[in-house]
């Protein structure tokens, strides 16, 4: 969030928007050496509001879906970003650790990619994400 506002004043105001707030679900991947992959933020709603992508780190991708929550069109979205970040060759494979959403579990479309550019994907137990996901 940014507050703007004259120098030296002591009190400001604050405006709210007529759209209120929005949640926004991100999908980011880091590696053990701190490489991370840009982000993929997805907002409700069917159209892109330009103010919503304001400040994201370059390179990320922002997509709309009538759900907050990731589906496997946009995981498969986000998969195809990673293999385009990542140098994948079949000397020097990647293990990429996922919790148990159907999106990523049940997503061929992934699996089939996951195999033919050597990454291992590993899915974390059901139900315990909260204590075991590295970046949480």
């Amino acid at each position: 969030m940014k507050i703007l506002g004259l120098e030296g004043k002591r009190q400001i105001s604050s405006l709210q928007s007529i759209e209120r707030r929005f949640l926004v679900t991100v999908v980011t991947c880091m590696g053990p050496s701190g490489q991370f992959i840009p982000l993929l933020l997805v907002s409700p709603g069917q159209d892109m509001k330009q103010e919503r992508i304001i400040g994201i780190p370059p390179g990320s991708v922002h997509v709309c879906y009538l759900s907050w929550w990731i589906q496997r069109e946009n995981f498969s979205q986000w998969f195809l970003h990673f293999i385009k970040h990542r140098n994948l060759t079949k000397e020097d494979p990647v293990i990429l650790v996922l919790d148990g959403h159907y999106s990523h579990t049940r997503n061929l479309e992934v699996i089939t990619l996951a195999q033919e550019n050597h990454v291992d994907i590993i899915c974390l137990p059901p139900h315990s994400s909260h204590k075991m996901q590295p970046l949480d």
